[in-house]
């Protein structure tokens, strides 16, 4: 069946070896969102299917595009189409846009003739990818807003708020409350190296963002992820659903088991999983069933394994698989919910009694005053 394009081939060794890509992208910062490119595959496959010829297709798709970078990037694709070049390749150009299991589907519709059902299927796909990872992001960026906006406040509290009373406080004739030494000595350490203590912070941020990108650094951060009480089975379980709706989309593509390992095993962002995926391969190319590769996977629970032994058994592995990706995405859904409906109250209720806490040792001093006059 289809194989690896050669470009893609020569480009996956070649980054695999200098960890770098030929296309340059701000940290944080996604070149081109997922909506557009789920947008331009279905438009594309719509084209497709009304049996106009792909540089057309390209062409009417591309007035379409609003993204000004990524209309560039469709309009180089169309150009190397139009040289002659096929279009699975004309992607590989650019596999910081197009991954490998796109570039894979695409050849795959080249060769067998069906490029507009197989464009169809991978927008599909993308669209409910791009939701999962939507559910998971906002499980774990809310609880990070609300805590940023904490620390923020508590911040503007000691380095602004907090000086104000020192003064005050100097001409107290009398012993502060501890609370309150405790306070106003941490304003006193925040407002004295405000610039020391932003520059170790930028640094540990260059720092860790340099080490997650070493092999062992992404080994432990993954590693770590998956640990976390609640939001590690959270961020496992969208690592299954992913995994196998994408085996499941080549596997009714026509691409072979072995074949669609190679590319899960490229695509993985997970370094955890693509350890596993790679083991998984060899496991297979020996003549083990998929199943059984998955006996000693730290990632997929034992009921993955069963459904899958039983989708081999009935030869009907695609089907099966896309049944365990749905069930771990409801999962997943469960799970974010639970976890927004709960994380909310506990945080806001724990911010609150931070900023009470600061607040009270800055005016115990002045309690106790009132007190000793009255």
């Amino acid at each position: 069946m289809a194989k690896l394009p050669p470009s893609l081939q020569k480009a996956s060794k070649k980054n695999k070896k200098s960890g770098l890509t030929t296309e340059f992208s701000l940290p944080f910062l996604k070149d081109v969102p997922d909506k557009e490119v789920i947008e331009f595959t279905r438009n594309l496959a719509v084209m497709l299917k009304a049996k106009l010829p792909l540089v057309k297709a390209l062409d009417t798709t591309i007035k379409q595009i609003s993204h000004s970078k990524f209309k560039t990037i469709v309009e180089d694709v169309r150009k190397q189409v139009k040289k002659g070049q096929s279009l699975s390749k004309a992607f590989s150009k650019h596999p910081t846009i197009f991954d490998t299991v796109y570039i894979q589907l695409a050849e795959v519709g080249e060769v067998s003739g069906v490029l507009d059902d197989i464009l169809l299927r991978l927008s599909a796909y993308q669209e409910k990818a791009h939701k999962l990872k939507q559910r998971v992001r906002m499980a774990l960026v809310y609880p990070s807003i609300i805590v940023g906006v904490a620390v923020s406040a508590v911040t503007f509290l000691l380095v602004f708020v907090v000086p104000t009373f020192v003064d005050m406080y100097q001409d107290f004739n009398a012993e502060l409350p501890g609370p309150t030494k405790i306070i106003l000595s941490i304003s006193e350490f925040l407002t004295g190296n405000i610039l020391l203590i932003s520059g170790v912070l930028i640094l540990l941020m260059f720092g860790f963002s340099y080490f997650s990108k070493t092999p062992k650094g992404a080994n432990l951060i993954d590693r770590a992820k998956l640990g976390i009480p609640y939001f590690g089975e959270l961020y496992k379980k969208s690592l299954v659903g992913q995994f196998t709706k994408t085996l499941a989309t080549l596997l009714q593509s026509g691409v072979t088991l072995s074949e669609s390992m190679r590319v899960l095993k490229n695509s993985s962002t997970n370094s955890i999983l693509t350890s596993e995926v790679q083991l998984m391969s060899k496991a297979i190319t020996k003549g083990k069933s998929l199943n059984k590769s998955l006996e000693n996977s730290v990632i997929f629970p034992i009921i993955v394994t069963q459904m899958i032994s039983v989708g081999e058994e009935t030869a009907s592995l695609d089907e099966m698989l896309n049944q365990v990706a749905d069930l771990f995405e409801e999962e997943v859904d469960i799970m974010v919910e639970g976890l927004t409906s709960v994380i909310e109250p506990v945080l806001i209720v724990f911010i609150g009694l931070i900023l009470g806490a600061i607040i009270v040792a800055l005016y115990l001093p002045i309690f106790e005053l009132v007190n000793v006059v009255g």
